[in-house]
């Protein structure tokens, strides 16, 4: 499940053993999951966590309502975005679902770039795709926090 830690950090420790102490671990957000039926990830803080210290809005998509998932006939699962109120942070991620690694690690690229959860939402990605989910829950915390969008490519499955 933390594969891709190991290596960063064997990475790093191999570095700085050849180099000297140069290199330093990053802090970034680490997506965690497992490749079971369904898939589960996730990545950053829970809602419960992020609650603690942020004022926070949620979206949450299920896979019965999203085009590629129904395609696939694998409908079963979730995609949850958190974000923080003020600053438009992404703080967490959770999916259960099919290609549930997938679509976090996606979330922990747009947390490792500070991508704001509004531009996120105007991401035109393709459609109809696994990723596509991310960017409709996006869309769906974005309205929350009464933004306007301006590209509305989000909405070609509807607004939720």
């Amino acid at each position: 499940m933390l594969v891709p830690q190991a290596i960063q950090d064997g990475f790093v420790a191999a570095t700085n053993a050849v180099r000297g102490s140069a290199m330093k671990l990053l802090d970034e957000p680490a997506p965690i999951g497992s490749f079971t039926d369904p898939e589960y990830s996730q990545v950053g803080l829970t809602e419960t966590k992020a609650r603690e210290k942020h004022d926070i809005a949620t979206g949450r998509l299920d896979f019965n309502s999203t085009t590629r998932t129904i395609i696939d006939g694998r409908t079963t699962g979730f995609c949850k975005l958190i974000a923080d109120r003020t600053s438009r942070k992404i703080l967490g991620c959770h999916v259960v679902g099919e290609r549930a690694v997938e679509i976090t690690q996606l979330a922990a690229l747009a947390m490792a770039g500070n991508i704001r959860v509004d531009d996120l939402a105007q991401v035109p990605l393709s459609f109809p795709t696994y990723a596509g989910v991310l960017g409709r829950v996006a869309a769906m915390v974005t309205r929350q926090l009464n933004l306007n969008l301006d590209w509305q490519g989000n909405r070609a499955e509807g607004a939720s």
